[in-house]
């Protein structure tokens, strides 16, 4: 949400910039905090699109999502702490696999 979140932010001053929110399933967010509910909430309504890969919740569906990014960029920026297991980690190997730019801004 924070990237979302900067993209918002840039479109300011770079109106052609599009955010694209890719959502693993539909309700993603129903466990969270009603805050962080309403701020997802908002980030979707500003987005320039918004991709749903999956009606329910299933195992894997976090890098189904990963993996769907990673196969519509050129590059990527990450906020990577170095943990070597995780989503984060998982789809910067990734990139990096796929001889893509990896930025991380940790």
């Amino acid at each position: 949400m924070l990237a979302a979140e900067e993209v918002l932010s840039l479109k300011l001053s770079i109106p052609m910039l599009k955010l694209v929110a890719v959502v693993p399933f539909k309700g993603q967010s129903a466990s969270w905090s009603m805050v962080e509910q309403q701020r997802y909430a908002y980030i979707l309504s500003k987005a320039d699109d918004v991709v749903h890969l999956s009606e329910d919740y299933f195992n894997g569906c976090y890098f189904k999502r990963n993996d769907y990014m990673l196969s519509h960029s050129g590059s990527v920026i990450a906020y990577f702490d170095g943990k070597p297991k995780g989503g984060t980690a998982y789809t910067c190997r990734k990139a990096r696999e796929k001889r893509m730019p990896v930025v991380n801004v940790y």
